[in-house]
């Protein structure tokens, strides 16, 4: 179970891909739900984009919402995984998130179990350490 000295540590800006998984640990209820609420975005892009969209081109709209929720966590980890490099994280985020919605066969799939996967776990992250409010000093 993790203890308080673990989760603040890891609340010291402290957001590196391995870290956010650290501070999961012992956060079941937490994990769980940001897993279950970060993993839903991708999915229904997916889902809207590649079975209902072409009925009704007003769905582009969710599509484009749920792109943008997504972009910006799979942005993110790419400026983490790439030492700060904006045109490999956003070159890592357009193939990711469009590979989703334009592509047809098991790269779209493989995109989104990435993009599941990214979502997901910042989600997680967000729900343990990323949204509690700052500290006053006494």
């Amino acid at each position: 179970m993790a203890t308080k000295k673990t989760v603040a540590k890891a609340t010291a800006k402290d957001y590196s891909i391995l870290s956010q998984l650290r501070a999961l640990r012992g956060q079941r209820l937490a994990t769980v739900t940001g897993c279950i609420i970060g993993a839903v975005v991708p999915v229904l892009v997916y889902r809207i984009a590649h079975h209902h969209a072409a009925a009704s081109p007003a769905l582009w709209l969710i599509v484009a919402g749920g792109l943008l929720f997504s972009a910006s966590s799979v942005y993110g980890w790419g400026l983490r995984l790439f030492g700060g490099q904006w045109y490999k994280a956003g070159g890592f985020t357009i193939l990711l998130e469009l590979s989703t919605v334009f592509v047809v066969g098991w790269e779209s799939k493989l995109a989104l179990s990435i993009l599941v996967l990214i979502n997901a776990v910042n989600l997680a992250h967000a729900l343990v350490v990323g949204n509690r409010p700052a500290r006053r000093k006494a």
